[in-house]
């Protein structure tokens, strides 16, 4: 193996793939990242065999083969190296680098020993397109909504729900729900798929980093490995697809309400920033909103070793006065996820889901489980 490529696109590509490496000491292989040159290119792949990439740099290919090397200090020297000509060659078993002023060898693992990557079938369809920008906007709005352990397994996945001229992108970890719902041209078939958050945050951070001549992104169903491709330009993301029952979460997103508030999210950020220097340690992080039809929103926290604080909110108040309580961290992240400045709040009961939405926007929809008073 022998190839020459720019310092610039290979950092690129090789910090995306490297994302995905999880040192494993049982499985060393793990490790790596798999480079193999054909006909002016570089292929370079990496998996935790939960995750994979693939994706491909151009260059100037001297001598053909496959081989693997450590990722974390690949990847650290050619960050740390000018933006020049990288000269690569394999010297038995050395992955040698080498730029005019810089040079590195690296032990090297067989490539029969890397677990193979699925590949979509020639002439396959995609399931789906969405345009990069949709998809980035939509995990940002709903991916922190779902569960970070495995205590169960579902609520670590994004819902994707394929209907028609719709996508539909569903999170939740018990006490919140987001939900984002983007246009896309008519598929072909239904389809409702579990897929891990990591996957899909994956994506989004791709689709954010590089630019392409087609700004789509395209869905392939692996269907008889459980599995899931998402390309864009060059890389190509797979993941596996979680298994289970996604909690039937339609019934629970309320259709009316009895008080809607209309708040600038910095106001109410900024209060909530406020309140929680008291609410921080109040059990749950609980604090009390009280919404008052003249057009007033108090958000208020005690504790009885600490004391108490308020901060008031004016804002257009529609509907009856109300008092409900809130995790003031649950409050804040969706506000923190939520990129317009013009939000609406609605609720109907102390005992029923505060719901956040964004004005002018019926695509977005968020739940809050409120706390006993």
């Amino acid at each position: 193996m022998q190839f020459s490529c720019n310092q610039d696109t290979f950092s690129k590509y090789l910090n995306i793939i490297s994302r995905v490496v999880n040192n494993r000491p049982g499985l060393p292989i793990l490790n790596n990242v798999l480079f193999e040159t054909v006909k002016g290119k570089v292929i370079l792949k990496a998996t935790d065999l939960e995750l994979s990439i693939s994706t491909w740099i151009g260059a100037d290919v001297n001598a053909e083969g496959k081989i693997t090397a450590p990722a974390k200090q690949l990847s650290e020297f050619i960050n740390s190296i000018p933006e020049e000509k990288v000269d690569v060659e394999l010297e038995k078993q050395s992955f040698n680098i080498s730029t005019e002023n810089n040079s590195a060898s690296f032990n090297t693992m067989p490539a029969d020993d890397f677990p193979v990557i699925p590949m979509i079938e020639d002439g396959q369809k995609p399931l789906v397109k969405l345009n990069k920008a949709d998809l980035v906007t939509a995990i940002n709005r709903v991916a922190f909504a779902a569960a970070r352990d495995d205590i169960k397994p579902v609520l670590t996945g994004v819902k994707v729900e394929i209907n028609g001229d719709t996508l539909s992108f569903v999170c939740t970890d018990g006490l919140r729900l987001s939900k984002q719902v983007v246009k896309i041209t008519k598929a072909e078939e239904e389809k409702s798929i579990l897929v891990p958050v990591r996957a899909l945050e994956e994506l989004a951070h791709i689709a954010s980093e590089l630019d392409s001549e087609d700004d789509f992104i395209e869905f392939y169903l692996l269907s008889d490995k459980n599995q899931i491709l998402f390309r864009f330009g060059e890389v190509d993301l797979v993941s596996r697809l979680i298994d289970g029952e996604f909690p039937e979460y339609k019934q629970i997103i309320p259709t009316g309400y009895k008080t809607k508030s209309e708040i600038s999210k910095n106001d109410f950020l900024n209060s909530l920033k406020v309140i929680n220097i008291i609410a921080r340690s109040v059990l749950g992080n609980k604090m009390i909103l009280d919404i008052y039809k003249e057009g007033k929103i108090s958000l208020s926290a005690t504790q009885s070793d600490l004391g108490k604080n308020q901060s008031n909110i004016a804002c257009k108040v529609e509907g009856d006065d109300i008092k409900i309580a809130f995790s003031a961290k649950l409050l804040s992240d969706v506000l923190n996820h939520i990129d317009s400045e013009d939000i609406v709040f609605e609720c109907s009961e102390p005992v029923r889901p505060g719901v956040f939405k964004i004005k002018g926007d019926e695509n977005f929809v968020h739940l809050v489980m409120p706390m006993m008073l």
